[in-house]
């Protein structure tokens, strides 16, 4: 049996996984908002740094195959199980590893109960985490991306739902509970219909990986990059909650997060327009300008909502939450412009597979942002982040800037990068 062929345009495809992630994100602000309402400062402060320290590790259990896959599973065909499957199965043994050593090694005791039990459920946790972010990868690839928004809109209610419920009981790190279980519910469904409806329609489709050399130098080149890049961002809490105490670590909860949903959001078009090229759906130009006419709606939009919206936005979590975090977020969309231009240039090394110098850009940009921060923190406590974001940003944006400058001085480099592309995957894998 052949999977039915549905053609959908980047722009539906675009649309539906920011729709997600603007769900997504919204949700996480009214969870956390919720959390605020029910709970002291300090006690959501360590909440999310708990959730932060299990994000941190999932992000760096992932080896990236997020990128991987959405690069290669489109053209993989009758090795999509394959690779589906040996990248779960590589990914859940290092997560189990690296959160087994983060408990053991008394990391987490500033925000974890006594005893085994809690600790277990923390390494069961990161396990669920990280499956939970590699299958919107994998559905983005398989050009399913409707399913990720009502994925994630039904996680995130349930985690809503959640927080009243699990708060009433005496339950230790109640609040953590809520964000991991629904996640939990989701890998299941999800695997479920993977394994038993959609892999075995590709069984018989055609495909290629690249060979094993190749596929270990892309997979390396890829995880180191954004080893740096996702696991700085994801110690900026555990940075504010060291420096400056819980409750900054609470108000800068909701700025941050926003943040990160921005970039995600700038990073769904460059997912969608890679998937589109790849697969040849469209004509490169015609791609092109509209996924710049999306990071450009993001960017407007972004700036608009963080800039003249900061106090109102955050005065729903509590009026000390609009007091600390509005300067912040204001800052966050001051910085917008430039994360999508870094976000642009990052896709064209993407697309050209130039991972290394990818990875190289990446780490320069973390260093930037965390030693600023640590830097300034003391002198201009929260908003130290917001300043720290906008010039490493800045770094990456003016390093790779000539990339798209001579993208954009020749029509045919995006066929040049299409074919260059079937011919560097070639191969059985």
């Amino acid at each position: 049996m052949r999977l039915p062929r549905v053609r959908r345009s980047l722009t539906v495809n675009a649309a539906a996984l920011m729709t997600g992630t603007i769900a997504t994100n919204a949700l996480g602000v009214v969870f956390w908002t919720a959390a605020a309402h029910l709970r002291a400062p300090a006690i959501v402060g360590r909440a999310a740094a708990g959730v932060a320290a299990l994000t941190l590790l999932a992000t760096v259990s992932q080896l990236n195959l997020t990128n991987v896959f959405v690069r290669l599973l489109p053209t993989a065909g009758r090795f999509s199980r394959q690779l589906i499957t040996r990248g779960y199965l590589a990914v859940i043994v290092l997560a189990t590893t690296l959160s087994a050593a983060y408990v053991a090694s008394g990391l987490g005791d500033h925000f974890l109960p006594h005893g085994w039990a809690p600790r277990l459920v923390f390494v069961v946790a990161v396990d669920v985490l990280v499956l939970f972010a590699l299958q919107d990868a994998v559905l983005t690839a398989l050009r399913l991306s409707p399913f990720v928004p009502l994925e994630n809109i039904s996680c995130g209610m349930l985690r809503v739902a959640l927080v009243p419920v699990l708060l009433a009981l005496p339950a230790a790190n109640a609040i953590a509970l809520a964000w991991v279980i629904p996640a939990s519910v989701a890998v299941i469904i999800v695997s479920r219909l993977l394994f038993s409806r959609v892999l075995p329609a590709l069984d018989e489709v055609d495909g290629s990986l690249p060979g094993r050399r190749r596929m270990l130098s892309f997979v390396a080149g890829e995880y180191v990059g954004s080893l740096f890049a996702t696991a700085v961002a994801q110690l900026m809490p555990l940075v504010i909650l060291w420096r400056l105490g819980p409750s900054a670590a609470a108000y800068f909860t909701l700025p941050w997060l926003i943040s990160m949903g921005i970039a995600l959001l700038l990073w769904n078009v460059a997912s969608s327009f890679v998937v589109e090229l790849t697969t040849n759906r469209g004509r490169p130009e015609a791609l092109l300008r509209r996924s710049l006419l999306l990071w450009g709606a993001i960017v407007l939009g972004a700036f608009v909502v963080c800039v003249l919206g900061a106090q109102p936005l955050l005065a729903v979590a509590g009026g000390s939450y609009a007091e600390h975090g509005a300067a912040l977020l204001r800052l966050i969309g001051v910085g917008v412009p430039l994360t999508a231009l870094s976000a642009i240039c990052c896709t064209f090394l993407w697309l050209d597979q130039r991972v290394w110098l990818l990875a190289a850009s990446q780490l320069i940009a973390s260093m930037v942002l965390l030693a600023t921060t640590l830097a300034l923190t003391s002198h201009i406590g929260l908003v130290a982040a917001g300043v720290a974001n906008i010039i490493s940003q800045a770094v990456i944006a003016l390093a790779l800037l000539p990339i798209v400058i001579q993208r954009f001085r020749s029509s045919a480099t995006m066929e040049t990068t299409r074919a260059g592309w079937a011919y560097r995957a070639g191969g059985s894998g």
